[in-house]
């Protein structure tokens, strides 16, 4: 039982800290952005955490587009901050990652997508923080796992199911901290 609640314990981590390391890259991109103003190309940079257009002395105010390794980043910028709706797609269209941003910190409703464009996640965000009801899905849409954060920390009853959709285990939490684990046996047909 310790096993497989490592395990998923462990795809969880990778899940969370993959989403933690798109939101640092996003912070970072500007450094690498470029935006298309009537005068030709300009570079976006950051300064004292405020995105400015290159040789301007105002924060920028304005929608970012931009490529980073094969995908499209949308986001927009209020005050040299990152305001609004964010998201990363493929270059064909296909949504890997949507969401909304309130001062450079993720808040709201977010989503994100396997690379077919099949729903691998949603749940959202306060302050930055993974808050309220999570739901992983496998590829076939069938849900994977769900839950509930709150301020970054799992709380309560977690449900894993396998593709089929029976129930797996079900784990509890406190404050991020496991209690109990029950593994689920599939009944065998007679």
């Amino acid at each position: 039982m310790k096993d497989a609640s490592k395990n998923y314990k462990a795809s969880y981590l990778f899940i969370f800290l993959t989403v933690l390391f798109i939101a640092s890259a996003i912070i970072i991109t500007p450094l690498l952005s470029r935006e298309t103003k009537d005068d030709g190309s300009s570079h976006i940079v950051l300064n004292d955490g405020l995105i400015y257009m290159q040789g301007e002395n105002s924060p920028y105010n304005g929608r970012v587009l931009d490529t980073l390794e094969n995908k499209i980043i949308q986001y927009d910028v209020v005050n040299g901050l990152k305001h609004g709706e964010f998201i990363i797609s493929t270059l064909n269209g296909k949504f890997n990652v949507c969401g909304f941003l309130e001062k450079n910190k993720n808040v709201g409703n977010w989503k994100y997508y396997y690379e077919n464009g099949t729903l691998e996640s949603t749940g959202s965000f306060k302050d930055d923080k993974a808050n309220g009801k999570w739901t992983w899905y496998y590829q076939n849409g069938s849900v994977k796992s769900e839950g509930v954060f709150i301020l970054g920390l799992r709380e309560g009853k977690w449900i894993n199911f396998d593709e089929q959709g029976f129930p797996i285990s079900i784990i509890h939490y406190l404050r991020g901290e496991t209690i109990d684990e029950i593994q689920i046996s599939k009944p065998k047909m007679v």
